[in-house]
Formats: C-alpha cells, structure tokens, sequence
C-alpha cells in the first residue's frame, strides 16, 4: 500500500506536468518546445530516441501533440478546441525576474564545492585555435 505522503507527491508531479502541457498548447506550440516537453515527462524511451534522430517535420509534430495530449490526460476534442484558439502571449509567471548586469558576474567562480568552474571558450575560439 502507497503512503499518503507519495499520493500526494504523485498527485502534485502530474497537476505540474499537465499545467505545463497546457501551457505550452496555449502559449507555445513550437516543435522544439513540445520535444522539450516529451523528453522531461515521458516514459517512452524509444519515442524519445525517434525524437532526437528524426528532424522537424508536420508529422513528428503531430506525433509531440498526441504524446503530450496522453501525458496530461486531455480529450481529443478538448485539444481540438485548444488548437482553434490563437496562440495566447505568454502570460507572465509568478517568479520575479531580477534584471542581471552581465559584467557584475566573474568568468570564474567558486561554488559551494570549492571547485573552480570554467566558461567554455566561444566556438569561434575553439575554431581559431584549430588553425593554429
């Protein structure tokens, strides 16, 4: 028998994954975003593996919209009527965005680890320095 407390936290994971399938049918609806999407929340592996071989096409699209449609337990009907309406604006999320400086933030810095943590050299960088 589940505890109470793992119900809950099931209960809690799937109300997440469906508001953000829901979200993105509203506000989104790219392939890249609901490949994104399938990859967090699937199970299906070898649905996954087809999704990173195969490029965008309207069929593998087709096949993001119907994983996702199952994944949060939506009627096809109730998808239809998502899919008539425009796509919203991105409607703005409860977390505070804090505007960064890019030039307050080190190259390097050290976290809690203690180990030094690098930036990767630009790919034009990287390129330059194979012609060396």
């Amino acid at each position: 028998m589940l505890s109470a407390c793992y119900m809950f936290a099931k209960r809690l994971i799937n109300n997440v994954m469906k508001a953000d399938i829901l979200k993105y049918f509203k506000t989104d609806r790219s392939h890249a975003a609901g490949v994104a999407l399938v990859i967090k929340h699937s199970n299906r592996l070898s649905l996954k593996k087809q999704l990173n071989i195969h490029p965008q096409s309207d069929y593998m699209t087709g096949i993001v919209y119907e994983e996702l449609r199952e994944l949060a337990g939506i009627s096809r009907e109730d998808l239809h009527d998502i899919l008539v309406q425009p796509i919203s604006k991105n409607e703005p999320d409860e977390k505070v965005i804090v505007p960064c400086d890019p030039g307050d933030a080190p190259e390097d810095h050290v976290p809690a680890s203690g180990k030094m943590i690098k930036q990767a050299p630009a790919a034009a960088e990287k390129k330059a320095s194979r012609k060396k």
